[in-house]
């Protein structure tokens, strides 16, 4: 069946006929539903692309916001980690400074039992209010400066055995060692050895004398820090000399039989401001 059409002329503005189209007369009929029909598409279309773009941008916030809501959950399980971690260090710190106090009253202890100077004697006229609040860069500078002192302390006070010899001779009074007659005080004690075997320093200090003394023989002498003085004498030889530092267990002669002595051994003196005391008392630390 053929379709009908309607002419259409359009006119120029002076009324001349200048084009003539046919168009399908059912079109000219229906033009409004077309035209109706035609935005409603436009329109479809226009929504259809800004749900499409919408949706994509919405989509990619929504995967940024859950990125960065996983990150802040990350850092705020790490900050949660991190103060955790923080707390047991301070326990584990704490528990440091309590072994290192017990290590103090426990020196302090044995040195009392020998009769010696404590390294951290109890305050005196001291008192006021307590902290609640600690503050451990203080806490830790406190402890390094107790350690370092104590530690120095340490290094200069006369401890141990200058050779591990037997005692053959006490500190005290005794019979005379070349009569066996009468009773003499002997200011030492006497260790057996070898002779050329080596004699090392009890405490770090500097060296007073060096050479022949006396009934001494071939004798060291060395100051340390606290009024502590140590000898050491019968040697057969030094291995220092005057003015020279010396450092814990280093060796300072060779053990002999020079001076006043029956035989080989070293005649070990040990002094506190002068007073001469029993050197057994810090031979042995424990």
């Amino acid at each position: 069946m053929t379709k009908k059409k309607t002419a259409v002329e359009i006119l120029d503005s002076n009324g001349d006929s200048n084009l003539k189209i046919q168009i399908p007369t059912i079109i000219l009929k229906n033009w409004k539903y077309i035209l109706a029909g035609g935005i409603f598409c436009i329109c479809l279309i226009c929504a259809t692309i800004v749900y499409v773009a919408t949706k994509s941008t919405s989509d990619h916030y929504e995967e940024q916001l859950t990125k960065k809501i996983e990150a802040l959950e990350k850092a705020k399980q790490s900050l949660a980690l991190e103060e955790a971690t923080n707390q047991l260090s301070t326990v584990q710190i704490q528990k440091s400074f309590d072994a290192i106090d017990s290590a103090v009253n426990q020196i302090n202890a044995k040195m009392r039992r020998r009769g010696l100077k404590e390294f951290a004697p109890k305050l005196k006229n001291a008192g006021g209010p307590v902290e609640e609040e600690v503050n451990l860069p203080e806490l830790i500078k406190y402890y390094e400066a107790t350690v370092k002192k104590l530690d120095k302390k340490l290094e200069g006070v006369p401890l141990g055995t200058p050779h591990n010899g037997r005692i053959t001779s006490r500190f005290g009074y005794r019979r005379n060692p070349f009569t066996n007659r009468g009773l003499e005080m002997h200011s030492g004690i006497d260790i057996s050895g070898r002779t050329g075997e080596p004699i090392t320093a009890t405490a770090a200090g500097k060296v007073v004398y060096a050479g022949y003394k006396g009934q001494y023989g071939k004798v060291v002498i060395v100051e340390h820090t606290n009024g502590w003085e140590t000898r050491y004498a019968h040697l057969s030889s030094t291995k220092v000399k005057k003015g020279q530092k010396v450092e814990a267990g280093q060796q300072i002669g060779r053990l002999g039989s020079t001076g006043r002595s029956t035989g080989p051994h070293l005649h070990y003196e040990l002094l506190s401001f002068g007073r001469k005391i029993n050197p057994e008392k810090t031979l042995i630390f424990n």
